[in-house]
């Protein structure tokens, strides 16, 4: 099968009549189609779901008990949304019908009765094409991965992980939440360079960028900002929590070959990003000056740590 040489097409035939599946399904078969029949819409329904098939070639007389129709069930599920829908109509259509198919997520309309050759070639064009589609929606998650990610480290980048900061300051703002962000700078980052090329350098970010991602929640966020810098946004963290949370980092990275200063503040309720980063950096170089691999708060002196719940 030209489709299908180095590939299954995977093709659910829904159809009330047997007859009239059997055509339908016979033709797909013997071209070498792995195809699965169904009689009902529930039956349908399942095999699209557990199967999530390449075609879904399904009559239109097929409804729900409540009325509803497998297109819109498909078409209004994630899970199987991309699965190319055939339509099979009974006799001719209007035009307009056919036209609100389609608007809807049909990607073709095949009248009855049809040939073998005809069954073939709608499957095989709305295959093609679903393929084409989900090349192009492979493509524009890349691209979007290219546009957020840090290529070396895996982490956001320093335009992405600041918009990120922007949106959560908003989600605090308006849900009265607490929210912190810690700076981490590697300590003497050139020295590594000097000493032991940049190959070196560059792998003990990676396994920087590894330790500090192992002390943070699923729902913190890790970024760089450049260089040997880093920014985690810690949502839902008050300030002695973010005292514990930047420790915790401090001492992840001490364990390795290098280790890091981090300077934390908490979100004033008022302030934007910019005003946030800025204390949080102030209180990085108070790190620094105080000897490096150290820790310091924004105007939070000698907090108390403790760890978020």
């Amino acid at each position: 099968m030209e489709d299908g040489k180095d590939m299954t097409v995977n093709v659910v035939v829904a159809h009330t009549n047997p007859c009239a599946r059997d055509e339908l399904a016979t033709p797909l078969r013997e071209s070498g189609y792995d195809v699965v029949e169904a009689a009902d819409f529930d039956a349908a329904l399942s095999a699209c779901v557990e199967l999530e098939p390449d075609v879904a070639l399904v009559s239109k007389c097929i409804e729900s008990a409540a009325g509803g129709t497998l297109l819109d069930e498909l078409k209004g599920d994630p899970e199987v949304f991309s699965t190319a829908v055939v339509l099979v109509a009974p006799g001719q259509i209007a035009l307009s019908l056919a036209q609100e198919l389609l608007e809807r997520g049909a990607e073709d309309v095949l009248m009855e009765p049809a040939t073998a050759a005809e069954v073939l070639a709608r499957v095989r064009a709305a295959h093609r094409t679903k393929t084409l589609q989900d090349e192009l929606v492979g493509q524009g998650r890349r691209l979007e991965t290219m546009l957020h990610e840090d290529p070396l480290t895996g982490l956001f980048n320093r335009r992405y992980v600041l918009t990120r900061l922007e949106g959560l300051i908003s989600g605090a703002r308006r849900h009265g939440r607490p929210l912190s962000v810690a700076m981490i700078d590697v300590d003497h980052f050139k020295q590594i360079n000097d000493a032991h090329g940049h190959d070196a350098g560059d792998a003990a970010l990676v396994a920087i960028t590894s330790a500090l991602r192992d002390r943070l929640r699923a729902e913190d966020e890790l970024g760089r900002l450049g260089g040997e810098e880093f920014l985690a946004l810690l949502p839902d963290t008050p300030a002695k929590a973010a005292a514990s949370v930047a420790e915790d980092l401090r001492a992840a990275v001490e364990n390795l070959t290098a280790t890091v200063s981090v300077g934390w503040a908490t979100w004033d309720g008022h302030e934007d990003a910019d005003g946030l980063i800025k204390r949080a950096d102030i209180a990085l170089y108070q790190a620094k000056d105080a000897g490096r691999n150290a820790v310091r708060g924004a105007g939070e002196g000698s907090a108390s740590l403790r760890r978020r719940t």
